[in-house]
């Protein structure tokens, strides 16, 4: 689209959401050349109200945009932006907002649809969840949705309608003490939302536990949950309390639920029913008194169908529900969340440096620089890509962002594509086997590189079934690709290695899975079969 024939309200309406009464009429900050602006926000009154009508001059002095949550109130102040850059109302009847441009303004204007589509040039209708720029200085987004009161309160980044309804679904389920399920696609944020859960409840002085379904294999993760006695099997040296006990006044929160195995399932579902609890190696049950948060990534009802989940256990589960939604359904948040993940890797530089500004700060704060240190169509991109794991890759594609322009201070983006998402040659793989070398030995796929599976290991937190999964091959296949480009498997790990790792780190598996580059459950397995007993936390 470009050419304003193409912009019917009617058909445009469903890429911004539809537009309720109670909402309200905002314009906020995308882009600014002093990106701690990102975010700010003019709120213009209810759609319905007669001042959310009136026209309103933005520009240099005016409006007033204000931080989510913060008490900065200020004009956007730009010395490149016209003091009456252009006039905007809302048209209710509409449900989008009339663009007219001064005669002496300094910048041009461009309209942009959410994903960074280009509308057209100049003055003229744009529905509501649409972007207007001002030359290259600022990126405004033009909307109308409901507003969230308790702003920030949560500790999550967003202001989308997904977002505010997100927030007001985890308040409604925070006390009520049924077990909550959370659905949502790889790298959404639901352990934050379980976190979010339980701070916002009676229960959040108590602990709040994480124990990952699919990271270890049943048998420790049966120990995990419910404790053992001393001696209850090899290896059992002192007694163990168990994360339902540990957890105690608190919320034990069950990821990757779906990925439990069935006889697991069934205890689980014992638990979850009586409030007791049997440590392996003992007869007596104990009394449990905590509130579990379960969350998957799977559709739990076609796995019940297919035999791989417990339906009454899914019966259990499937009341009080959360869906967090994926990146694409929330790109008005994508660059408030770069900006704040951006900012914490300054904070992290400033804490290294001894509180000196870092050079990576200049990329940041330069509101009065002739050519912004960040550029804008760098901010179009984030908001047209698609981020296949969402919030997580979008983290760690800023993280590559600071990387490489830590100590440059000037701003470069990386030459490849975000991270996480599976180059162009890796989509689509078969499960055959790769073509043979001329030596007759199998080797991987012409174009696969090792940077680009340990991109994809590192991506999955290394295991090896999603990875698998995701590249369209089998687990045998992924095994022989690792092998044969050198990239070390749990198999590989020496001894040596993994009793130095614990010595220096101690009980964190987590930890000592990220540094030796494997899975947890592949370290924890490694450790059983070398006899190396996990050390109590």
């Amino acid at each position: 689209m470009s050419s304003d024939e193409t912009l019917d309200p009617e058909i445009l309406r469903s890429r911004s959401g539809s537009v309720d009464i109670d909402d309200a009429v905002m314009v906020e900050i995308l882009f600014h050349p002093d990106l701690r602006r990102v975010g700010a926000r003019a709120v213009l009154g209810s759609a319905q109200s007669e001042h959310a009508r009136q026209e309103v001059v933005v520009g240099r002095e005016t409006p007033i945009f204000r931080m989510v949550g913060w008490g900065d109130a200020r004009p956007l102040q730009d010395p490149c932006v016209s003091r009456k850059q252009l006039t905007l109302r809302w048209v209710q009847e509409r449900s989008g907002f009339e663009l007219r441009q001064d005669a002496e303004s300094r910048r041009e204007l461009r309209r942009y649809t959410l994903d960074g589509t280009l509308l057209g040039d100049g003055p003229g209708f744009v529905p509501s969840g649409s972007l207007v720029a001002i030359g290259d200085r600022v990126l405004l987004l033009c909307t109308c949705r409901p507003l969230d009161v308790l702003g920030t309160d949560l500790g999550m980044v967003g202001e989308s309608r997904a977002m505010v309804t997100l927030r007001g679904q985890i308040r409604a389920l925070a006390d009520t003490g049924d077990t909550v399920l959370i659905h949502g696609e790889t790298g959404v944020g639901k352990e934050l939302v379980a976190r979010a859960l339980h701070e916002a409840s009676r229960r959040r002085k108590g602990p709040f536990l994480v124990v990952n379904c699919a990271a270890m294999p049943e048998t420790l993760l049966e120990s995990e949950l419910f404790g053992h006695a001393k001696g209850a099997f090899s290896g059992a040296i002192a007694a163990k309390e168990g994360l339902f006990r540990s957890a105690a006044g608190g919320t034990l929160f069950l990821d990757e639920i779906g990925e439990m195995p069935l006889s697991m399932q069934a205890k689980l579902l014992r638990v979850l029913q009586e409030r007791k609890v049997r440590p392996i190696g003992e007869l007596q049950e104990r009394p449990v008194d905590v509130r579990v948060v379960a969350a998957t990534n799977r559709n739990l009802a076609a796995e019940v169908e297919a035999g791989r989940f417990r339906a009454d256990l899914y019966s259990r589960l499937e009341g009080p529900a959360i869906r967090v939604p994926p990146l694409r359904e929330r790109r008005d948040d994508i660059p408030r969340l770069f900006v704040h993940f951006l900012l914490q890797r300054i904070a992290e530089d400033a804490q290294v440096a001894g509180g000196t500004e870092p050079p990576l700060a200049r990329l940041v704060i330069d509101p009065g620089a002739q050519q912004a240190p960040v550029p804008m169509d760098f901010f179009l991109k984030l908001l047209g890509r698609e981020w296949m794991r969402n919030v997580r890759e979008l983290d760690k594609y800023t993280a590559a962002v600071a990387a490489l322009n830590r100590q440059k201070g000037e701003f470069r983006a990386p030459p490849q594509e975000p991270l996480g998402k599976a180059p162009e040659h890796l989509r689509g793989l078969s499960n055959s086997s790769p073509p043979s070398s001329s030596q007759g030995e199998s080797t991987p796929a012409r174009h696969l590189t090792e940077a680009d599976l340990i991109r994809e290991m590192e991506a999955h937190d290394h295991i090896q079934h999603r990875v698998a999964r995701t590249l369209g091959i089998s687990r045998t296949t992924l095994d022989k690709w690792l092998r044969e480009l050198g990239i070390r498997r749990p198999k590989d790990i020496p001894r040596e290695e993994i009793e130095a790792a614990l010595q220096r780190i101690g009980g964190d598996m987590e930890q000592m899975a990220r540094e030796l580059k494997i899975s947890v459950r592949g370290l924890k397995l490694r450790m059983t079969e070398l006899g190396i007993h996990e050390p109590r936390r």
